[in-house]
C-alpha cells in the first residue's frame, strides 16, 4: 500500500486532508529529492504552532503552561545531558555553555542561576518563529526545572524572564535552588 493510500485509510478522507495535500503533487517533489524532509518538518511545525494556539484560546493560561512544561521536562529526559552532571552543577554549567553557547550565572549566596540562551532561531525544532505562540515558551521552562532539579537533585523553581517567542532576542531563565 503506497503512502497516500495508508493516510486515507487511517485518517478517513477530509481529516487529514491537509497532510494529503503535501502528496498530491508527487511530480513537483521528484525535481528536488531534499525536499520531502523539508516539507515534513515545516508541516510539523505548522501544526505544533496551530495545536498550541487551539489549546491556549479561551482557556487558563496556567494549566495550559503546565502541559507545554511537561513536554519540555520529557524533552530534557530524552537529551539525558543532565543525567551525567549529578551532583556537579558547574560541570553542568560548562557543558552547556559549550555544547549551545548558553550563559550563566550563579548567585550561589541567593541559591539563584541565571540561564541566557544565546540571539538568533529558537533552538526548539518544532517552533515555527511566525506561528508559534509565546506560551510555548512554558517547554523550556519544564526543560530547565528537569536538568536543574537532575543536578541538583531537589526541586528548583524556574521563571521565564525573556523568550525569544515574545518577541525578545534571546531567552533567559531564572532558576531558584530550593
Amino acid at each position: 500500500m503506497d503512502r497516500k493510500k495508508f493516510l486515507q485509510s487511517v485518517c478517513g478522507a477530509g481529516i487529514c486532508g491537509c497532510a494529503l495535500s503535501f502528496l498530491a503533487a508527487p511530480e513537483a517533489l521528484k525535481a528536488e529529492e531534499a525536499a520531502p524532509a523539508d516539507q515534513r518538518l515545516a508541516f510539523a511545525r505548522y501544526q505544533v504552532a496551530k495545536l498550541a494556539g487551539f489549546m491556549a484560546a479561551g482557556k487558563d493560561p496556567a494549566a495550559c503552561a503546565g502541559f507545554i512544561e511537561m513536554t519540555g521536562r520529557e524533552c530534557a529526559k530524552l537529551g539525558q545531558l543532565q543525567a551525567r552532571f549529578k551532583g556537579d552543577p558547574d560541570g553542568y554549567l560548562a557543558a552547556i555553555r559549550k555544547l549551545w553557547g548558553t550563559e550563566s550565572a550563579w548567585d550561589r549566596e541567593k541559591g539563584i542561576i541565571t540561564v541566557s540562551v544565546p540571539e538568533g532561531e529558537c533552538g526548539c525544532p518544532l517552533v515555527d518563529a511566525r506561528r508559534t505562540p509565546a506560551f510555548w515558551c512554558n517547554c523550556s521552562v519544564g526543560y530547565q526545572k528537569e536538568s536543574f532539579e537532575t543536578v541538583f537533585g531537589k526541586p528548583v523553581q524556574v521563571a521565564l524572564k525573556e523568550s525569544k517567542l515574545a518577541g525578545s532576542k534571546r531567552c533567559v531563565f531564572e532558576v531558584r535552588i530550593a
